[in-house]
């Protein structure tokens, strides 16, 4: 790259990252144990990070079942330490890492020149970064599991009266600068995730029946007794829906239990969340 061409890339950058930072957001608050933030709105894509129960999230978008949010400071990132000058200015572009490999999930790539700050000691090349707070980068989490304003988005998933903005570009760089992939991982990323359950498929007309298989599950967080319960793929599985039926007794007796549920549409957890099911028939299996 030559000088003028640098520049040209530099400012756009600075362009695109005050953009990001600048985007309107929405506050929520993390309504389970665990929430597993992913570097994409789909339960294939790789968990990138971590956050706790009553934690605030800045909500961007809502995008299908799935929540762009900002990245909270706490995410971890990891750098090579090749192109760190000795006054933390990067002496060329450097990738953002979900642990200390260079075959972890890119988070984004840093432009040369960009002042970054060292969080504890390095090892075998590798050492971890304060996020920038100019990087810009979203991160995605499932969205029945984050309590939120949901009448701030329109149809299309956007801050009601935004455009919405372009998402940092997290193209994956040549690791030149990257030492070769090692099999030391970060602690956070050995928790098993537990807490976060699929998006549901696009619920039914209002007045359609709907019949599911499913275990039985009594739902902590409840706020409503149409989430008092929840229909589980497998014991201790995702979630598939939401349940409730007016003699709430039978579901309490048939916790834990697979069943086939029969009944109507009722709406979603949230408006944008998992699809509620009045129960019209529920039988053991």
């Amino acid at each position: 790259m030559n000088r003028s061409s640098f520049w040209v890339f530099l400012t756009m950058f600075c362009v695109a990252v005050a953009g990001a930072a600048e985007r309107p957001s929405v506050k929520g608050v993390v309504n389970a144990d665990v929430l597993n933030l992913r570097q994409g709105p789909g339960l294939q894509q790789p968990v990138v990070g971590r956050i706790t129960e009553k934690s605030e999230v800045e909500i961007l978008r809502v995008t299908g079942n799935w929540l762009e949010i900002k990245a909270p400071s706490t995410l971890a990132v990891y750098v090579s330490e090749a192109r760190i000058g000795r006054d933390g200015v990067l002496t060329g572009e450097l990738n953002m890492r979900t642990a200390m490999s260079s075959k972890a999930p890119c988070l984004g790539t840093l432009p040369k020149g960009t002042k970054v700050n060292k969080i504890g000691e390095s090892r075998n090349g590798w050492v971890r970064i304060e996020l920038p707070a100019e990087a810009g980068i979203s991160v995605y989490a499932a969205s029945f599991l984050v309590t939120f304003d949901s009448s701030k988005f329109d149809a299309g998933g956007n801050i009601i009266g935004t455009v919405p903005a372009e998402a940092p570009a997290t193209a994956e760089k040549p690791a030149a600068a990257e030492v070769p992939a090692t099999a030391e991982k970060p602690a956070a990323a050995e928790v098993p995730a537990t807490a976060e359950k699929p998006a549901a498929a696009e619920a039914p007309a209002a007045a359609d029946k709907i019949e599911l298989t499913g275990y039985v599950c009594k739902w902590k967080y409840s706020t409503a007794k149409e989430c008092d319960y929840t229909l589980l793929d497998e014991p201790n599985g995702f979630n598939l829906a939401f349940i409730f039926s007016e003699t709430p007794a039978e579901l309490a007796a048939l916790e834990g239990k697979k069943v086939k549920v029969s009944g109507s549409n009722a709406g979603r957890f949230g408006n944008n969340g998992v699809i509620i099911i009045k129960v019209d028939s529920i039988a053991e299996l």
